[in-house]
């Protein structure tokens, strides 16, 4: 690792300038840089031997094989605080300065090799924008998430243990992935989460943007990211102006490094497919990684009468006749491969999952607020028999603005409820 102002390369100069100035989280950044050009000592020995050529591909390849191979490294450069990671070298005979942050934005400087003009731009979309080999992005978002780790919680979004270790130490994104990670392999999971006041409210005026704080987005964003599928109600998509799941480059790098596709596909109950197809879930997907096209999980009378644009905007799940057999919506989407489903609501269709004994896990923070208003809680159901199952609390966490998090799991196998569940 080094300070690129003592590098004599223009290019990663330039890139240390370009970072430095839109740097905003505190003290000047610290950038790792890979060459093969002088000076040499900036590339450990470990990592400079038996590169098969100096271009930024090849490069950031033999660095992602070493890492893979011994996690030490990774641990290394974190601990010293890596901010950045920049790779230099050639590619369509310009020589360029790339280099990407722990939040995913990319800072590229390129210019003739022996030249004195440099072209600098930064962004989210740098290499896609100048046409730089997607792959050069992949790999080198990659190497940002190994060794420089995911930026620091929100202000107010530290989070710690309460049960059962209570922890007096902040926990970082990998340790708190770790309280949320799910059992490997997973056959099959159905995790709904949810906000709840200190009185049950789940939401306020159909939107629970009253409820959250940054704590509960840190939790709620990690779960969305390791999930294969995310499932809601259609009045939660109108409610919430729900639109496709925003993800960093490092953020994709390291779902794909786990075998996840780079987004988690979108589907929606609906039994009458009253969506407006010009909201943000049906917009087109922007960047390098397409995203999936929403699934619409729909019964057949209404899959008969969908229109030419609802085919296009979304894909059709056909899931009982007249209304919505959540059941075989569940198990289609299983051998579709979406072992991880997460369930966002609304209350309608968690307490159908629940009547049917489709719920694995609830994870559910606690928000600090008395609202003391008319609304609905985190299920909802009709009148009748509750539904069953045992439920066993099986961790706790609290952040500095006193949500408390707590996630439930189920104790075992459990019998599943009579009849098809509809909605």
């Amino acid at each position: 690792m080094t300070s690129a102002q003592r590098d004599p390369s223009s290019s990663i100069l330039s890139v240390l300038e370009e970072l430095s100035v839109t740097w905003r989280r505190g003290g000047p950044p610290t950038l790792l840089t890979i060459s093969h050009r002088p000076p040499k000592p900036t590339v450990p020995a470990v990592l400079a031997n038996g590169v098969d050529g100096d271009g930024p591909l090849e490069l950031l390849a033999h660095w992602l094989e070493q890492c893979r191979r011994h996690r030490g490294i990774g641990n290394t450069q974190r601990d010293l605080g890596v901010d950045a990671v920049a790779v230099s070298g050639e590619i369509d005979g310009q020589h360029l300065g790339y280099a990407m942050d722990r939040t995913g934005r990319e800072y590229l400087v390129r210019g003739q090799r022996h030249g004195t003009e440099r072209h600098r731009s930064s962004g989210t979309d740098v290499a896609a924008r100048t046409h730089l080999p997607a792959l050069l992005t992949e790999r080198l978002a990659e190497l940002v998430w190994r060794l420089a780790g995911p930026p620091p919680p929100a202000a107010g979004s530290r989070i710690r243990d309460m049960w059962p270790t209570a922890g007096l130490i902040d926990l970082d994104e990998d340790e708190l992935h770790e309280r949320y990670a799910l059992p490997s392999p997973t056959e099959g999971h159905v995790r709904l989460v949810a906000v709840s006041s200190i009185d049950g409210l789940a939401a306020v005026d159909g939107s629970s943007a009253a409820l959250t704080s940054s704590g509960d987005q840190r939790v709620y964003r990690l779960i969305k990211r390791d999930a294969d599928l995310l499932l809601l109600g259609a009045n939660t998509v109108r409610a919430e102006q729900y639109g496709q799941t925003a993800l960093s480059a490092p953020e994709i790098a390291r779902r794909r490094a786990n075998g996840l596709p780079s987004y988690p596909a979108v589907a929606v109950v609906t039994r009458s497919l009253d969506l407006d197809l010009s909201g943000p879930l049906f917009q087109p997907s922007i960047g390098g990684h397409g995203q999936p096209r929403p699934i619409l999980i729909v019964p057949a009378a209404a899959a008969a009468g969908a229109s030419t644009a609802v085919a296009e905007a979304a894909e059709l799940l056909v899931a009982g006749d007249y209304n919505v057999d959540l059941n075989q919506a569940i198990q289609l989407l299983r051998q579709r491969g979406h072992r991880r489903i997460v369930c966002e609501g609304g209350p309608a269709l968690a307490g159908q999952l629940a009547q049917a004994d489709l719920l694995d896990e609830i994870c559910v923070t606690i928000t600090p607020q008395l609202l003391a208003v008319a609304g609905p809680r985190i299920t909802a159901g009709p009148a009748g028999r509750p539904a069953g199952g045992q439920w066993q609390l099986h961790r706790s966490l609290l952040d500095e603005q006193g949500n408390l998090f707590l996630r439930y799991t189920r104790p075992g196998p459990s019998g599943r409820a009579d009849g098809p569940p509809t909605v």
